[in-house]
């Protein structure tokens, strides 16, 4: 991974953990965005194939820079910069809802950092950012039925299965079966530490 966050904007910072730094993503991070989403163990769960161009991903970047987080129906992608070493290593995307009360999450990390409690951390630090504040009432995720790593973390962050669906997408050239995670405002407990 390259130092993509070598001259960040301590202005541009949206939450600081013991370990990442995360805010949202820039240009800066074509380079390491490309390096692990498009590496084929990353993108096995995710719905875009290993096979991202620059271009293209440069003009995702470029729309999503310009965006507020927690504007109502648009997705945020938050990236995470390690902070011992300012090596972006993943990210989150997250989408307020229509109605201003609920969010969507996803999370993607770079293999190399996989194992580590980080996806935890910033997961945690988005979903506590969502409720305090953004003050949703709701944040949610879907996840294939057999990316136990995202279930296991889900879990792990207390939020409870609400659904299970079979069959509901084709995914690569299959149908695919998801799981639906989510929790409420009231019943969330985050430790920093």
């Amino acid at each position: 991974m390259s130092k993509s966050g070598k001259n960040i904007d301590k202005n541009k910072i949206l939450i600081e953990t013991e370990r990442l730094l995360l805010r949202n993503i820039d240009l800066q991070d074509l380079d390491t965005f490309l390096e692990y989403r498009n590496d084929p163990f990353v993108a096995s769960y995710q719905s875009w194939e290993p096979n991202l161009k620059r271009k293209q991903v440069s003009e995702f970047i470029y729309k999503l820079q310009k965006q507020k987080i927690g504007e109502p129906g648009k997705w945020n992608q938050i990236v995470w910069i390690l902070k011992e070493n300012m090596v972006h290593i993943g990210d989150c995307a997250l989408k307020v809802q229509e109605d201003n009360m609920q969010a969507e999450l996803g999370f993607t990390l770079s293999r190399n950092y996989q194992g580590k409690g980080y996806a935890y951390e910033a997961t945690g630090a988005l979903i506590n950012y969502a409720f305090e504040e953004l003050n949703l009432h709701r944040v949610f995720s879907i996840t294939d039925c057999k990316n136990t790593s995202a279930i296991k973390l889900l879990k792990t962050l207390g939020m409870r299965q609400e659904g299970h669906f079979i069959e509901n997408i084709l995914f690569k050239g299959s149908w695919g079966n998801e799981y639906l995670f989510a929790i409420l405002q009231k019943e969330w407990s985050y430790s920093k530490n």
